[in-house]
């Protein structure tokens, strides 16, 4: 069955030579990610709408300390006060519709009407940060003014938009209002994993794989699936059904050909959930001479799934971590580049849009290339920056995949760390890490991958090149 692999004829021909054709972005720079992260409380869906979310972080007015954005629509925490400029005596000039302020350290003179009222009003050099909800308390008798113990924001910490006159940022990630995530056992073949509107299920008995990834948002009773779900009676590494899920792979592939190791691909692992962890452990592959474990974490307070990957070798071998994931066809794939390596199959050859740093792959045809190829593979990330990152949207949500970035040279033969393979009613998203040596009956250093679903704002442009999106999404890798 290896011969009638497509991907194996793609990926095998890539070739070294390849690399002398890399196209080098000399554009790629600096992504516009804006600065002033500042402490992040962030949410999983709408609530990081950057037209929709609170600011509580960036946005400084002038002669303030501590945020105060503008336009600000929190959940809970509604105002349009600008930036929080005050005058003396911590009385603020702007009129926030969750309640005006006044008074020297904070006290809200006004119930809040709508929405939340600022925490403990705005005195001077506080920058009257609205966090959103109606505020307990929050008169201080010095001018650090009210750090009123209500209100958390169910909307989103601004990163961005320091000005002058304090008008604030555009929001780019929810304050999480969620409940605190959960792992939960449903059965030997599901384990559920919920945090905030995302649901992730990963099967012990088949490799450990990620099964199935939903989003349901707030109010709705509807599950989106962001992921291709997994559905296979059983585990068949040649079937069609099995190009489904997130699984796991060591690299290079010439390493073990066709078809996928079955210890580390489709055999059973051994699950344990302790406290917000899942830990997977598989058995060893005698002819590869490694297995692999996994550990897979969800963060309420990030918004963030991590999963952990750790290659277990029985014998002295070489390779680098491989993560697989299939999503449904027709959305719109983007990432930042520094340079392309690969995209085999002159024939099919994807069309490919570098644009503002990022490569931008539109399949909403689906018909742009065939199942046998081409590969995408490329040297993902930005210069100098410490972390590459893969997106996907379809059906207004935006799936993020954020990895370690790796240095040119490191990578195992023929690979780069960001690679996109468009399959049969499938498109793989694929990350990979540095490829490096690993001594008998020791385990290879800890490769992280962080997962985040998000709905995309509504009325932002979702086509190749989007300003808007791309800015969007390397806030949200920012977090």
């Amino acid at each position: 069955m290896a011969s009638n692999d497509p991907r194996k004829a793609s990926r095998q021909n890539s070739g070294l030579d390849n690399r002398m054709a890399r196209i080098t972005r000399k554009s790629v720079g600096k992504l516009a990610i804006v600065t002033g992260l500042g402490s992040l409380i962030v949410a999983c869906s709408s609530s990081n709408d950057p037209g929709s979310t609170g600011a509580n972080v960036g946005g400084r007015g002038a002669g303030t300390s501590v945020g105060g954005g503008a336009g600000t629509k929190a959940t809970g925490g509604s105002g349009a006060q600008v930036g929080g400029a005050t005058s003396t005596g911590g009385s603020s000039t702007s009129a926030a519709q969750g309640g005006n302020t006044a008074q020297t350290g904070g006290t809200t003179s006004v119930t809040p009407a709508t929405g939340g009222a600022s925490t403990g009003g705005t005195p001077a050099n506080t920058g009257g940060a609205a966090t959103g909800g109606a505020a307990t308390g929050g008169s201080s008798a010095t001018p650090a003014g009210g750090s009123a113990t209500g209100g958390a924001a169910t909307g989103g910490a601004a990163t961005g938009g320091s000005s002058a006159t304090g008008t604030g940022g555009a929001a780019t990630g929810g304050a999480s209002s969620c409940a605190a995530a959960t792992i939960t056992k449903v059965s030997a073949s599901d384990y559920q994993i919920k945090l905030c509107d995302v649901t992730m299920d990963v099967n012990p008995q088949v490799g450990a794989r990620v099964s199935k990834l939903t989003l349901t948002p707030t109010g709705s009773s509807t599950a989106t699936n962001i992921i291709q779900p997994y559905t296979c009676a059983s585990y068949d590494p040649n079937s069609t059904c099995n190009n489904s899920g997130s699984t796991f792979w060591t690299s290079p592939q010439t390493a073990w050909n066709w078809p996928p190791v079955a210890a580390i691909d489709g055999n059973a692992y051994t699950p344990t959930i302790n406290g917000n962890h899942l830990s997977l452990k598989g058995s060893a592959d005698a002819t590869l001479g490694a297995g692999v474990t996994k550990d897979i974490s969800p963060d309420s307070a990030t918004g963030w799934i991590t999963l952990t990957y750790t290659i277990d070798a029985t014998k002295a071998i070489q390779a680098a971590p491989w993560q697989i994931t299939r999503v449904p066809r027709g959305g719109l794939v983007f990432f930042p580049m520094i340079s392309l390596i690969n995209n085999s199959n002159s024939l099919t050859t994807w069309t490919l849009l570098p644009s503002g740093g990022n490569e931008w792959i539109d399949d909403k045809n689906q018909t742009s290339v065939t199942s046998s190829g081409p590969k995408i593979i490329a040297d993902g990330g930005v210069s100098g920056q410490s972390y590459a990152w893969l997106a996907y949207a379809l059906n207004g949500n935006l799936l993020l995949i954020k990895y370690p970035d790796v240095l040119a040279g490191s990578f195992a033969a023929n690979e780069g760390d960001t690679e996109v393979y468009p399959g049969n009613g499938y498109i793989e998203l694929e990350a990979q890490g540095a490829y490096a040596p690993i001594a008998a009956n020791t385990s290879s250093s800890s490769w992280s991958v962080q997962w985040r679903v998000v709905a995309i704002p509504t009325g932002m442009s979702v086509i190749a090149g989007s300003t808007a999106l791309s800015t969007f999404a390397a806030q949200q890798a920012a977090m």
